[in-house]
C-alpha cells in the first residue's frame, strides 16, 4: 500500500495541481447545489415581482392601482427634484440613480398591472362566450 505524501515533500508543480483541483472540486459542488436548489434560475433572469398575489381579480382596483402608480410616481420625481435644486447637492449620480430606479420600478408595475387588466379582459371575453 502507497503512503500519502505529505504536503511538505510534495514539489512545486504537485502542490500548484493540488490547489486547482480542489478549487474545480469546490466550484463543482457549489454550481451542483445551485443547480439542484434552482438558485440558477433566481440569479439568472431577474424573478418578475409579484404585485398581486393571489389577490381577486377588480376592474375597479384595476383604475385605481393606475392611477395610484402615477401618482406615486410623480411623487417621488419631485421629491428627486427637489432633493437635486436644493443648494447642498452638488453630486448628480444619487438624482440619476433615484430616477433610474423610480422609472424602473414604474415601468414593472405598468406591466403587472398591465397583465392584470389583459386577465380581466380575458376573464369577462370568457364570460360572454359561456352566456351565449
Amino acid at each position: 500500500m502507497r503512503r500519502v505524501p505529505n504536503l511538505g515533500e510534495l514539489t512545486v508543480g504537485q502542490r500548484f495541481l493540488l490547489i486547482i483541483i480542489i478549487a474545480l472540486i469546490i466550484l463543482f459542488a457549489m454550481a451542483a447545489f445551485g443547480y439542484f436548489t434552482g438558485g440558477w434560475e433566481a440569479q439568472g433572469e431577474q424573478a418578475e415581482p409579484q404585485l398581486y398575489g393571489d389577490t381577486p381579480l377588480d376592474a375597479v382596483l384595476i383604475r385605481l392601482d393606475k392611477r395610484a402608480l402615477d401618482q406615486a410616481y410623480e411623487n417621488r420625481v419631485m421629491r428627486l427634484w427637489e432633493v437635486w435644486i436644493s443648494p447642498t447637492t452638488r453630486d448628480a449620480t444619487s438624482f440619476t440613480n433615484g430616477l433610474k430606479i423610480a422609472r424602473a420600478r414604474y415601468a414593472e408595475a405598468a406591466a403587472a398591472i398591465g397583465r392584470r387588466e389583459r386577465q380581466l379582459i380575458e376573464m369577462e371575453q370568457r364570460h360572454q362566450e359561456q352566456r351565449k
